[in-house]
């Protein structure tokens, strides 16, 4: 029989920033699709051997996060299940240009303050982000094969800024270097992190080093 105790309580989290949408400024943000590229980017996601070991995969409600999950998530039989806490950070009306990249940066500079009238905190949305994961955490179990397990993976697919808020949550980042990270993201992007029971969080995969 095995020993549950002795199983390392190891989680891989395999975190996808969504494809490029197609941007309708007469529509609220949560509510747009993807873009034709975005599709194409979506489909090429399946190919990555990344995803072999998922045991599920999720999303926030918003149909470009949904979209870009739903092409891998076939590919392994399975679908992409819709979680609120994974949406993108809270905001409300349109931010064009100069105004949107200066709130951004307030968002991250100041995370327990809204960074624009109803706008979510970083400290709120990392929060709720965090929840979520540990809901899954629960519901996921290592791989117990005989001699070793694996890490319960699964996949989570989020916008730019619920995930850097989630990962400088995380890992500590500061404000400067949430924000470099939030710069650098691109449409979609991957990480993996990996989240031990008995050890500090850590960055398998960075945003940004698979190609897609």
């Amino acid at each position: 029989m095995t020993n549950a105790s002795r199983i390392p309580q190891t989680h891989r989290l395999i975190l996808v920033r969504h494809a490029h949408s197609s941007v309708d400024p007469a529509r609220p943000a949560r509510e747009w699709g993807l873009a034709d590229d975005g599709r194409a980017a979506a489909r090429r996601l399946a190919s990555l051997a990344v995803f072999d070991h998922a045991a599920g995969f999720y999303a926030g409600p918003e149909p470009k996060m949904l979209a870009t999950l739903a092409p891998v998530a076939a590919e392994h039989g399975q679908q992409v299940q819709p979680e609120p806490g994974f949406a993108e950070t809270h905001s409300e009306g349109w931010l064009g240009g100069e105004q949107f990249l200066s709130t951004v940066h307030r968002f991250f500079e100041t995370p327990d303050q809204p960074p624009a009238p109803d706008w979510e905190t970083a400290a709120a949305a990392a929060a709720r982000f965090a929840a979520a994961v540990e809901r899954l955490r629960a519901r996921h179990a290592p791989v117990v094969h005989p001699g070793h397990a694996l890490p319960a993976t699964f996949a989570i697919a989020s916008g730019g800024r619920m995930l850097t808020a989630y990962l400088s949550h995380l890992l500590g980042y500061s404000a400067e270097r949430a924000l470099e990270a939030w710069h650098r993201l691109k449409m979609p992007d991957i990480a993996v992190v990996e989240l031990a029971a008995t050890a500090p969080p850590r960055v398998v995969i960075l945003f940004g080093t698979l190609a897609v």
